[in-house]
């Protein structure tokens, strides 16, 4: 990079020059990709995948639970790598800590969950015999989870939520929180920040609330608070200390916040007395990825450290650990038991013996022998390449602090910032100023940013935007909540109550509904990784920049009419009849082929969208869910023919790999399956109701085609639904269809099938610009590849081409001068149809039959007019 700033901020980046080279020889993968989910999965080098590989083809391993030749030398390797483990971490390799092998980090969590001593409280009427002598309190166990936890230690909370009358406690608390408890100078009652089962707070959100200056950790009222874990606790005894547990991340994986390893024996040394005592669970698979963690000091580290190995190595995969003080050993409690844990057994009396090693007691039934052989080799790689963790922690300090102070500067030709960075700063001044930003500082920020990005007037651009054109420039990055409920409420501003809702709106985890009710649902994160290089910041800068940055008012191009107030409804007039509807799609099979409709002929409006618009969807004949042309590709080949005048839709589909040619099928169009067959479908994250058809040949002709057992369904639709020719739109009740309310105001039209609105609308223009970014940027192939749903996909089919069909649109403008003038449309009117619309990428419409002419029809070569004005309100 030749810029200043980059120089400048660069110290300790590039292992003494060395990255290119690394990058170039050991990771072949990334050729032509920038990788920015490091805290997703990092990537294995060429040096660790073929000296793995070598391994495997050179030397005999067999299960380590046997005791021959291979077996003895599998169980030397898994040795080694344990050892190896301890000293990379700089734990005493003398006894006192121990290395259990898990599937990966959240495997770790649960066991320490499932081991722990939870001490419980019996049911009511007996709570006064569990009061301590002393202060008059129940004695039950706490869980306190720091809020920046991920969802995997927010989990625990599970084992304290069960029916009985035995409970436990459990709250979620701030780092602020934490720092109070630890400088207070007594235990006062608690104010936890959230947490369902702290009744008092049931429902608070945490970034409406101060960190109040009492202790997170308080003692426990005489009313349970919580639920029980009646199997998984000790019953009280007056000689044993209740164990409480506070688990927090060395890094949060939401924004890469870090906090202070010295927690541990701060808040020992605070809260632990003869009755009660604190155990520490520590998250580190995040920080662990580029960062070096000390325990080689037993009393200031924490009890348990979970930990993920392709976090840090992006090989093996299916390995985690969790290490674990063996002072503990007697403390844990085993409720499960599998091979290779026993000493000694009997199958007629409920008697064993476990084994006395920490790792052997809890390690059940066969280890990932392999992949911990591949861990083996990975720490001696990892030092090949780099050297140190220390290294790597430098490099990437370096790239994090500059890919910050890059985006910080990005701005609007307004001034207005592009990138909401999601990062704290330094605690205020003495002048009530915020401090500087405390990236840059590895003590307090791992490799991590997590933003959203905004509009030039404020709107938010939802993340599933950001990355399907990530994914066109072959930029790899995560968007969503990040496994991270607290972090992702607390930046995102959104109440327990507002998620629910969200939930009931239809978007889920993994879905691409960004932005409800006016707030981002989910962001953007970028992570960097040991091979990240300044070419990789250069490159995601310069697409922030291209893609997103306002260089002048696109309000500036908007069409600004007025209402006419008329016999014929409220139509809209200005000069804008030069923009006309090119092509009118309907996908009468969802995710499958559009049907052009003739320009010649007028298609009808129905309450849910264009009439036989993604009325039939194809499902699975195991599951019930709606198959996605992401999921098989091959539905891009299948099209449908609707034919008004003869009743029927005509299905077939392109010549295929083989130059095999399709057989016809023929559906009628007013014959609708059994309403036995009705079933409930999984489409875009919600339940649909849908009927399948039940005739083997229809099933058999997809099933065939598409090499999955599926079936054809369709929408129930309701016997007075207009038919084509009636005009009796306005009249027709709204059939009870897939209705997503959020989408949907203000008439509550239903969607049926479709993943946003009713209507897709898109212009030439806009088609053409993101076409000339793919040719700049792209060979053509692999970016529209990668190109993720814009509707419902791009057509797969679509390798070498990039048209408007790739966008799924129904409404295809010709006629702008410049593309996306559509951005600021708000009212749109086609022929003599009303449609208000919602910008994403392209406009998403929703008909307006109050404000159209009957009858309810459009065609291709009817002209446009638009408005961004309110006219409701006039």
């Amino acid at each position: 990079m030749s810029t200043e700033l980059g120089h400048s901020l660069l110290d300790g980046y590039g292992y003494d020059g060395a990255i290119d080279h690394i990058r170039q020889e050991q990771y072949p993968q990334l050729k032509d990709n920038i990788y920015l989910d490091h805290a997703g999965a990092t990537l294995p080098s060429k040096h660790l995948v073929q000296g793995f590989s070598a391994d495997l083809t050179s030397n005999l391993y067999a299960n380590p639970h046997s005791m021959s030749p291979s077996s003895l030398a599998t169980s030397a390797r898994v040795e080694s790598a344990r050892q190896k483990v301890l000293q990379h971490f700089k734990a005493s390799v003398n006894g006192e800590w121990d290395v259990i092998f898990t599937a990966n980090a959240t495997a770790g969590i649960k066991l320490v969950g499932d081991a722990f001593p939870w001490t419980r409280t019996p049911s009511e009427n007996t709570i006064g015999d569990l009061t301590s002598s002393s202060s008059g309190t129940i004695r039950r166990s706490k869980l306190t989870v720091l809020r920046e936890a991920h969802t995997s230690v927010v989990g625990l909370r599970s084992f304290v939520q069960t029916d009985s009358g035995d409970s436990i406690d459990y709250q979620t608390i701030t780092s602020q929180q934490v720092e109070n408890t630890i400088k207070s100078d007594a235990v006062q009652s608690p104010q936890p920040v959230q947490g369902e089962l702290c009744k008092s707070h049931k429902g608070t959100n945490p970034s409406h609330h101060p960190s109040p200056p009492l202790s997170p950790f308080p003692q426990i009222s005489n009313s349970p608070s919580g639920a029980s874990l009646p199997r998984a606790v000790f019953p009280y005894d007056s000689t044993t200390p209740v164990y409480n547990l506070f688990a927090y991340p060395a890094q949060c994986n939401f924004g890469g916040r870090r906090f202070p390893l010295q927690w541990t024996k701060q808040l020992k040394d605070r809260l632990d007395t003869d009755q009660e005592k604190t155990l520490v669970l520590l998250d580190a698979a995040s920080m662990a990825m580029t960062s070096e963690l000390d325990l080689s000091d037993l009393a200031a580290s924490p009890d348990f450290i979970v930990i993920s190995f392709y976090k840090m190595f992006g090989l093996p995969t299916g390995l985690g650990a969790v290490i674990v003080k063996t002072k503990l050993q007697n403390l844990l409690r085993k409720r499960y038991f599998g091979g290779g844990t026993v000493s000694a057994i009997t199958s007629d009396v409920p008697w064993q013996v476990y084994r006395t090693s920490l790792h052997g007691r809890f390690e059940d039934g066969t280890l990932n022998f392999l992949d911990i052989v591949a861990l083996d080799m990975a720490f001696d790689s990892m030092k090949t390449l780099y050297g140190s963790f220390s290294r790597i922690s430098a490099h990437v300090t370096a790239l994090h602090r500059l890919l910050y102070n890059s985006m910080r500067e990005l701005v609007h030709y307004n001034g207005s910032p592009l990138c909401m960075i999601y990062v704290d700063n330094n605690p205020l001044r003495e002048d009530g100023t915020n401090g500087d930003s405390l990236i840059g500082d590895p003590k307090t920020y791992g490799p991590i940013l997590n933003f959203n990005l905004k509009r030039s007037n404020g709107q938010w651009i939802g993340y599933g935007d950001v990355e399907r054109l990530a994914s066109m420039k072959r930029i790899h990055l995560r968007t969503g909540g990040f496994c991270n409920p607290g972090s992702m409420q607390r930046w995102l501003n959104l109440t327990a109550d507002e998620v629910k809702s969200n939930l009931a709106a239809g978007h889920v985890c993994w879905d691409d509904t960004d932005i409800l009710n006016g707030k981002p649902t989910g962001s953007v994160r970028v992570s960097l990784g040991a091979m990240t290089t300044l070419d990789d910041i250069e490159s995601f800068i310069a697409f922030l920049k291209e893609y997103f940055i306002d260089h002048s008012n696109p309000d500036a191009a908007a069409n600004v009419m007025d209402s006419v107030d008329g016999n014929e409804q409220h139509l809209l007039n200005g000069s804008a009849d030069h923009v006309q509807v090119d092509t009118v799609i309907i996908y009468p099979i969802k995710s499958c082929q559009g049907f052009k409709i003739p320009r010649d002929q007028a298609w009808p409006i129905a309450p849910h969208g264009l009439l036989y618009d993604r009325e039939w969807m194809l499902v699975d004949e195991v599951t019930g869910s709606a198959l996605t042309q992401k999921r098989y590709p091959r539905m891009c080949m299948i099209r449908a023919e609707v034919l008004l005048d003869q009743n029927m839709m005509v299905i077939e589909h392109d010549t295929d790999e083989q130059g095999v040619q399709s057989e016809k099928l023929y559906i009628s169009l007013s014959d609708m399956p059994a309403e036995s067959a009705q079933n409930s479908s999984r489409v875009c994250g919600e339940c649909a109701t849908v009927v399948h058809y039940t005739s083997p040949e229809i099933n058999a002709w997809f099933t065939r085609f598409l090499g999955k057992p599926c079936r054809l369904a369709r929408q129930p639709t309701p016997s007075h639904e207009p038919s084509p020719t009636s005009g009796d739109a306005e009249n027709a009740p709204r059939p009870s269809r897939f209705v997503k309310s959020h989408l949907n105001a203000p008439t509550g039209a239903p969607i049926l099938l479709s993943n946003e609105s009713p209507f897709l609308l898109i212009s030439d223009k806009s088609v053409e610009r993101v076409r000339e970014w793919v040719d700049e940027h792209d060979d053509g192939q692999g970016a529209v590849r990668r190109l993720a749903n814009l509707s419902e996909g791009l057509d797969a089919r679509k390798r070498h081409e990039f048209t408007s069909d790739s966008f799924r649109a129904n409404f295809v403008t010709r006629g702008q001068e410049d593309g996306f003038e559509e951005d600021s449309w708000e009212r749109i009117q086609i022929g003599r149809q009303v449609f208000d619309g919602q910008i994403f990428f392209g406009v998403h419409m929703l008909h307006r039959p109050d404000l159209s002419v009957a009858p309810y029809v459009v065609k291709a070569g009817d002209s446009i007019l638009t408005t961004s004005k309110n006219i409701d309100e006039e």
